[in-house]
């Protein structure tokens, strides 16, 4: 499947695909992926190889992330195959709070559509911070509680 073995994600590629129940649990989240996000078999496989945790999530974790993503935040259901560790970060903790508040600067016209999906969830708390909230701070100071969840993105 093009894996190189001297990196992590061979271990957890084989983890994936040798685990207990592996094949059923390939299958399932395949199907998950497939019918109800519309990903295509090479989407599946290049999610895959990208992060091969993205195989073995819970149905509920896989269903949730995807809903929010696709339904709420109006992300493209293939580009969260380009970058599937995103279904990996803590819904509630993590995806929740920043898409919110990049939703809110939307919204408000602060800031334009021209940037990824990964671009807002990957970076570690502080460069996040720094680039989306501290930044916009001054102009709309409800940012900080939007992104600790105490002011919904409707109400500012």
């Amino acid at each position: 499947m093009g894996f190189d073995m001297k990196k992590s994600t061979f271990v957890m590629a084989l983890r994936a695909l040798c685990g207990e129940s592996s094949k059923s649990i390939w299958n399932r989240s395949r199907e998950i992926y497939k019918r109800s996000w519309g990903w295509s078999d090479d989407d599946v496989i290049s999610a895959f190889r990208r992060n091969p945790q993205c195989m073995i999530l819970s149905e509920d974790k896989i269903m949730q992330g995807m809903n929010f993503l696709v339904n709420k935040m109006g992300w493209p259901s293939r580009v969260i195959a380009t970058c599937p560790v995103i279904l990996c970060f803590s819904l509630e903790k993590r995806i929740i709070p920043r898409c919110s508040v990049v939703k809110v600067l939307l919204l408000k016209g602060l800031i334009d559509e021209d940037f990824s999906l990964a671009y807002v969830v990957l970076p570690p708390e502080q460069p996040f911070l720094e680039r989306f909230v501290i930044r916009y701070i001054n102009r709309l100071p409800q940012l900080w509680d939007v992104y600790h969840g105490k002011l919904d993105v409707k109400d500012v």
